[in-house]
This record gives C-alpha cells, sequence and structure tokens, in this order.
C-alpha cells in the first residue's frame, strides 16, 4: 500500500499532525485502561462513539457503550444492560444493537441525546430454540443498515413480539416489518446458528451476510440481497461463515471464515466479480492457535480497503508473506501490513481526522503500547500541550468566537481548530485582535493547534456554556 503520508510532531505525549512527509504510524488514542474487547465505533451527532464488552475505557467506568467528547471517554447515560455489537445515526438518534445471553426478548435500543434518555424500539426479539447462558443461540442483534428510508436490524431471532420474523426486519415508523421470510438455516460443517452479521446497501439493493443457509427460502450460503420485494442469491456463497461486506471502488468485498465458494479456493476474504466469488490477492491465515483465522470487518475509508479480524499472517497473489496483525489495508493495487498491526484481534474502525481509529483487544499496534484501540496517522488528543509558544485562548467556553492572546512581538499566527472527530473545522490565518468565528459549530469540545515560526500549541476551546 501507498501509504497516507504525514509529519509528526510531538509534543508531551500529544500527537499533531501538519504539512509535510513522513511515514504513518500508529499512535495511542487515548489513556487510562479498557477492560474488555471494543466491537464497534460510529459516528452521532458529530461525536465517537465505542460500544463492546467494555465496562471500563480509557479509565472511565461506562456499561458497554461510551462517548468520546473531544478529550476523554464518557458515559452514556446508564450504558446498556449488555454488550454493544453494532450501531446506527439514525433519524437523531444513535441505534444499538447488542447481545442478549438468556432466552428472554432482547430489543434495539435508541439513545436519545437531545433528552439524554434510553428508550426500546418497538417489542422484544425473541429466538424459540434458545439455549441460555454464555452461547450465540440466544437472541442477539449483530447488525443495523438503512435502506430505502428504514431501519434495518439483523440477528438471531425468529419472533419480534407476536409476530414471525426470522433473522431480518424493517422498522416502519409504529413496529417492525418482515422482509419476506427472512432467513432460515445454517452453512454445513459450522455453527448451527444463522449468525445475521453485516449489511451493506448498493445500487438500489441490501446485502447481507452470515451463517444463514437460504433468505427467503431461496439458497444463498452466507450472502444474499434484497430489492425491496424479494431475496436474491449473489453467486454460490460460501462454505463458512461471513462477518464482514463492504463497498469499495464500487465493488463488494466479503470477509469471514470461509475457504471456498463454488470451486474457487479462498482465504478467508474474496470478491465479487460480478459472477462468482474470486480471491482478492490475499489470504489470511494464523502463525500458531488459535485454530482457524478469521476476517471480521471490512470498511473502505479514504481510498483504502481496510480489513479487521483475527489473524498473524498473510499472503499476496505473489506468494510473499506480508507481516501482519488483526489488520490490512488494501489501496487497489497492494496489500499492506500496516506497520506489522497489532498484537491481538481488532473489529471496530472508523474515520478520524485524515486517518482511522481502531479498536478491539490488542495492547500494542506497530510496537506501541496502546489500550486496545490505537490511531493510524492521525491527530490524538490524549491530553493537552505543554507549549512550546505561550499561547492563550479567551474567553473560553466560547460562545460565537474566540481570540487568541500571542507572545510579545507575534503579530500573527497559522491556526486549525479540529472537532472531536479530529476533523479541521476551522482553519487559516489569525492576526492580533481578530476574532476566530465558532458560530455554527455544535457544542463540545475542540483542539486548537496553533503554529509561528518559533513553535506550535495545542490547547482546549470549549464551543458552549460551561459545564
Amino acid at each position: 500500500m501507498k501509504k497516507r503520508s504525514v509529519k509528526v510532531l510531538l509534543i508531551a505525549g500529544l500527537t499533531i499532525l501538519s504539512a509535510g512527509w513522513a511515514t504513518a504510524q500508529w499512535t495511542p488514542f487515548s489513556t487510562g485502561a479498557t477492560n474488555g474487547f471494543i466491537v464497534e465505533f460510529a459516528e452521532h451527532e458529530g461525536s465517537v462513539y465505542a460500544c463492546g464488552f467494555f465496562t471500563r475505557i480509557g479509565g472511565v467506568q461506562a456499561n458497554h457503550i461510551a462517548r468520546w467528547n473531544g478529550a476523554t471517554w464518557e458515559p452514556v447515560g446508564g450504558g446498556l444492560p449488555d454488550e454493544g455489537h453494532s450501531m446506527l445515526s439514525f433519524q437523531g438518534a444513535l441505534h444499538v444493537a447488542k447481545y442478549e445471553w438468556n432466552a428472554d426478548s432482547n430489543y434495539l435500543f435508541r439513545w436519545n441525546s437531545g433528552i439524554s434518555t434510553w428508550s426500546r424500539l418497538g417489542s422484544g426479539f425473541y429466538l424459540t430454540t434458545a439455549e441460555p447462558g454464555f452461547s450465540s443461540n440466544t437472541p442477539s442483534l449483530y447488525a443495523l443498515a438503512e435502506y430505502e428510508g428504514q431501519l434495518i436490524v439483523a440477528g438471531e431471532f425468529d419472533r419480534i413480539g407476536a409476530d414471525t420474523i426470522s433473522g431480518i426486519a424493517a422498522w416502519n415508523g409504529v413496529k417492525w416489518e418482515p422482509l419476506a421470510k427472512g432467513f432460515a438455516g445454517y452453512i454445513e460443517g459450522g455453527p448451527e446458528i444463522m449468525y445475521p452479521h453485516s449489511m451493506v446497501v448498493h445500487e438500489g439493493w441490501l446485502y447481507a451476510a452470515g451463517n444463514f443457509k437460504t433468505a427467503g427460502e431461496v439458497e444463498v450460503n452466507g450472502i444474499a440481497r434484497w430489492n425491496g420485494s424479494l431475496w436474491e442469491a449473489v453467486g454460490a456463497g460460501f462454505n463458512g461463515a461471513v462477518y464482514g461486506i463492504e463497498i469499495h471502488n464500487g465493488e463488494l468485498y466479503a470477509g469471514g471464515a470461509f475457504t471456498q465458494s463454488g470451486e474457487n479456493e479462498l482465504g478467508f476474504i474474496a470478491k465479487w466479480n460480478g459472477s462468482e466469488w474470486i480471491n482478492p490477492g490475499i489470504t489470511i491465515d494464523y502463525a500458531s492457535t488459535p485454530p482457524f483465522p478469521f476476517a471480521h470487518t471490512l470498511r473502505s475509508i479514504n481510498g483504502s480497503l481496510y480489513v479487521l479480524g483475527g489473524f498473524d499472517q498473510c499472503t499476496d497473489a505473489n506468494g510473499n508473506d506480508i507481516p501482519c496483525g488483526g489488520i490490512l489495508a488494501f489501496d487497489g493495487e497492494n496489500w499492506d501490513g500496516m506497520d506489522g498491526g497489532l498484537a491481538g484481534e481488532a473489529e471496530a474502525i472508523i474515520p478520524y481526522g485524515e486517518g482511522i481509529l481502531v479498536g478491539g483487544f490488542f495492547n500494542q499496534a506497530g510496537g506501541v503500547n496502546v489500550n486496545n484501540m490505537a490511531l493510524w496517522g492521525v491527530l490524538s488528543s490524549t491530553t493537552e500541550s505543554h507549549s512550546e509558544i505561550d499561547v492563550q485562548v479567551f474567553p473560553n467556553p466560547v460562545q460565537e468566537a474566540f481570540y487568541l492572546q500571542l507572545p510579545e512581538g507575534m503579530a500573527d499566527c497559522e491556526y486549525i481548530l479540529y472537532d472531536a472527530m479530529g476533523r479541521p473545522v476551522r482553519q487559516g490565518r489569525h492576526s492580533r485582535h481578530r476574532p476566530i468565528s465558532t458560530k455554527g459549530l455544535a457544542a463540545g469540545m475542540y483542539w486548537l493547534q496553533v503554529r509561528t515560526g518559533t513553535g506550535v500549541a495545542m490547547k482546549k476551546v470549549m464551543v458552549g456554556k460551561a459545564e
């Protein structure tokens, strides 16, 4: 992969991107302990949310879900009653699909951030064959998508309230509705569960993937597509579960625990060429235990396709081994191991600034110590810096504009204001006594990078009223 290049400046533990070129590298995202697997990141109203198996993230107590406020993680109300798996910002609320370890009903949860309240959407989800206990054969919800203006949920269920609905459902604004007969069965040789796990929308089709045998009574073997009225197979499907699907440069990719599609041999990653699933030029494996590798999450971000999962070996189409661990990147020509990747497994990924934020269960990224999350080639706002130059921000908190107090004899400077997603929202050249407007910005924590000919400073800026 041709890595996006950045120039990295370290100031008291703070990583700042600036103009120039160097090799992209891993950095920690936040300080403090994280005690469980981070399964998913999502953006909602300009903030990053994380969900998973943790009850502490970045040193902050949070029950299975947390919000990054630009400086630290914070709990989201009282959190979730069980571990979170998938999130989607839809019609002004954050919707969360979670695990359920008992035979009791599960629910799709909704965080109403405007009133800081959790609610449950519609009736409960049931699995009549549930086997309570730490098992996949319980009514867990795994994937969320928006299709034709409706919220779609997929999971291990065969009843919602009193209605027979199997594996996938659409919210019509009042109740959950089936998508034809939904999913049934399972791929032979694997776990006896449907495990609908990932969805993506492309050119009017809703694609869904998992371990189900049929969709709408059509044999599909782990992957199918829905056009609003019927289900259709996508080639021969696979001989194992599909965990992740994604559209990259207009083409469909899949990852999972499979090794074959029809007569085509695969290595846990596949590409759809319009008529069959083929090897996209990479296979993955484990050097040792656990006994099988898997590709879990596929995401297309800033021109690259990222594959996350559980693996520590990969081989390209020329037979070359690529040092890797839990993550790969594809630039359209080459697969890249991203400086050796992660010491563990990864599932969560989201754009952050000009790079990515990755989460999972790993304690190192590229040899750097981290806490189940790490940044690749991006601003890391973990602590406020001790400035190389003496710059003050006033007023702070800010309502509509703020000013900079520069050192004596300094007339102007360059500045970039970053939001909680690490994205620049204001930038330019600042002159003494000239205000920097924050009109139109959402309330919350921001980071201001100030650069002069003699140094760099990084300052927190709070937009909105002080808490």
